[in-house]
């Protein structure tokens, strides 16, 4: 008899036992199964989880898991009774006080749910208002910000829980949702008639991002709430206005988490008159004097140390929303999963000197914008790190006249 972990995912299990598709299904679990649930919960959710949530009794799925050969170790039996008995509900209402990093950004999905479902009804409309729909979606772009606080305060925490499921799923879709957007939005804004004619694709865009929104609130939301603990969430509230509240007209304010910022804040207020003044090379200066002069650059600076872990910040140029919880991280927890190995090649070749820098120039929600890399050395060569800068051109650019 084969040997089955019900502690492993769905989509481990399925791996390596592919006929578990037909059993499941006939346990009536094919909600789980299909394709697009496997892609979306198949790495975060059990089997007796999955049968919980269907409503199918773990009884049964032992016994028909036996009638096939398998022997289903490795759960515990009254947990799962107790998950059977409670009939799990992820979507279900969660007792949270105002304010909280997570009714944030559920009143967030409330608010873009109503501008999605108005385009949605446009497109379904029998005569399409354009200026509305162009208008609407204009407003939605602001999902780039709900969508930077679950990859940049959520999902990095997570990674340290073990739990990598829904950063690998749903990163990659938050940036093919977010591409699309701002494609069709320059589409319908540079002709008006692109309404009608992307009607078809703006519909499904829209699904996607309804889908997404079931999938935070019935899978990331309750896994973060069931891991973190008070600290990060005072730490993740603190970030929140550092990455914008968007779809919310009158954020509410968490107490708890505004007396800790608070306080935090005059932690380091001490930290800085006591730090007296900076010895370098050329000259002196206190850390109120190296502030001040930072806030004056118009650029990302961001200074990543041997160990690849992100040590400084600032974000004058306010081109990349940069979270305090990200002190310290790897610089790989930073990055959607797709792009960490050209990080991981760049930073090994800064390490060998292969290369000592790297520039990229792009537009980003339609600004020019120069990202330089560069590695640092010290005196004898040996590599401390690297620095990111980041800046809008769109000033310089404008100094320069056009040629004909």
């Amino acid at each position: 008899m084969k040997r089955i972990d019900l502690k492993r995912t769905v989509a481990e299990l399925i791996t390596v036992y592919p006929e578990l598709m037909d059993i499941l299904a006939e346990l009536g679990l094919e909600k789980i199964v299909k394709p697009a649930a496997l892609k979306a919960m198949g790495n975060i959710m059990t089997l007796p989880r999955g049968a919980a949530v269907c409503r199918v009794p773990m009884e049964k799925v032992v016994a028909l898991l036996a009638a096939h050969g398998f022997e289903a170790v490795g759960y515990d039996v009254n947990e799962v009774c107790q998950l059977d008995a409670a009939r799990i509900d992820l979507s279900a209402e969660l007792d949270l006080e105002a304010g909280h990093p997570i009714a944030l950004l559920r009143a967030e999905n409330d608010g873009m749910d109503k501008i999605r479902a108005g385009i949605e009804e446009q497109c379904t409309a029998e005569s399409i208002d354009a200026a509305l729909v162009i208008g609407a979606m204009s407003d939605l772009n602001a999902i780039r910000s709900h969508y930077a606080k679950k990859e940049e305060l959520l999902m990095p925490i997570l990674y340290n829980y073990g739990v990598t499921g829904p950063s690998q799923v749903m990163w990659n879709e938050d940036d093919e949702i977010k591409k699309e957007l701002g494609t069709l939005t320059r589409a319908i804004k540079e002709d008006a008639d692109n309404v009608i004619i992307y009607k078809g694709r703006i519909a499904a865009l829209m699904n996607r991002i309804k889908g997404m929104t079931a999938k935070e609130e019935r899978i990331l939301f309750p896994l973060c709430l069931k891991y973190f603990t008070t600290e990060e969430w005072l730490r993740i509230y603190r970030d929140f206005p550092e990455m914008g509240i968007v779809f919310v007209e009158e954020p509410p304010v968490w107490q708890a988490g505004e007396s800790w910022a608070a306080a935090e804040l005059q932690k380091t207020t001490e930290q800085e008159i006591l730090a007296g003044k900076i010895q370098l090379p050329t000259g002196e200066l206190t850390v109120k004097q190296l502030r001040a002069m930072f806030s004056l650059l118009p650029v990302d600076i961001t200074f990543i140390d041997e160990e690849d872990k992100l040590r400084f910040f600032i974000n004058e140029g306010n081109i990349f929303p940069r979270p305090k919880a990200a002190l310290g991280r790897l610089v790989f927890e930073c990055h959607p999963p797709q792009i960490v190995p050209v990080v991981k090649n760049l930073l090994a070749d800064f390490r060998a000197r292969k290369r000592e820098s790297l520039e990229v120039a792009r537009y980003i929600m339609g600004k020019p914008v120069m990202v330089k890399y560069m590695a640092v050395y010290g005196e004898t060569g040996k590599y401390l790190g690297t620095v990111e800068v980041v800046q809008d051109c769109s000033h310089i650019l404008s100094k320069f006249p056009q040629r004909r």
